[in-house]
């Protein structure tokens, strides 16, 4: 189905990124920056896709760096002992978006709907990138777009897709795509939380 030497070869580049970022800094701000990296390619990928920009075939080399991402994301969740914390809840959100990377060939445009939701995971690694180097202005900053852009790809966006998914008549995509909202909703719930105990 995907090209499993192109999926290989995009492991091998977040490796080579990864080490290159880790030089300087240490190994989680590195996580985040391959991070920030696969959300602005994939997110990218999804919005060119949607509007007929890029073709089935050149947005199929996209997701295969996602796989990439996902498989040395996971291999690095694993190794690293300060992201344990992250561990299991990474191990679940990687797996329901490699099911989503699945179902790409037979719902692309569903597919591309549903990856703007990594748009939300740029200022988040934006946030946390800021916070780490003492930059507490731009940190307040992204944190508040951050989370408008959680609710506009993340809450709105994934209610949106169920509803088409609903009129299509796919009942396993849609129990699918409802297990992932659940989770944004979840963390939707703490995000606020903390904002309201911020605010008061």
């Amino acid at each position: 189905m995907y090209n499993i030497f192109l999926s290989i070869v995009a492991t091998l580049i977040n490796s080579v990124l990864f080490k290159t970022i880790n030089k300087t800094k240490n190994e989680v701000y590195s996580v985040k920056c391959i991070s920030l990296i696969h959300a602005i390619i994939s997110s990218l990928g999804g919005i060119l896709h949607l509007n007929d920009l890029i073709s089935f075939e050149l947005h199929n080399y996209i997701i295969c760096y996602s796989i990439g991402y996902i498989a040395y994301d996971l291999e690095l969740y694993t190794k690293i002992k300060e992201l344990k914390k992250e561990q299991m809840i990474t191990y679940f959100h990687h797996t329901l978006f490699y099911g989503g990377i699945m179902y790409y060939p037979y719902v692309p445009k569903i597919y591309s709907l549903l990856i703007m939701s990594e748009i939300s995971t740029i200022p988040l690694n934006l946030m946390w990138i800021y916070k780490y180097e003492g930059n507490m202005r731009y940190f307040k900053i992204y944190s508040y777009i951050f989370y408008v852009s959680f609710f506009i790809f993340r809450i709105l966006n994934c209610n949106y897709i169920i509803y088409l998914i609903y009129f299509l008549g796919d009942y396993k995509k849609m129990c699918f795509i409802t297990i992932f909202t659940g989770l944004n909703y979840y963390w939707f719930y703490l995000m606020t939380k903390k904002l309201i105990r911020h605010m008061f």
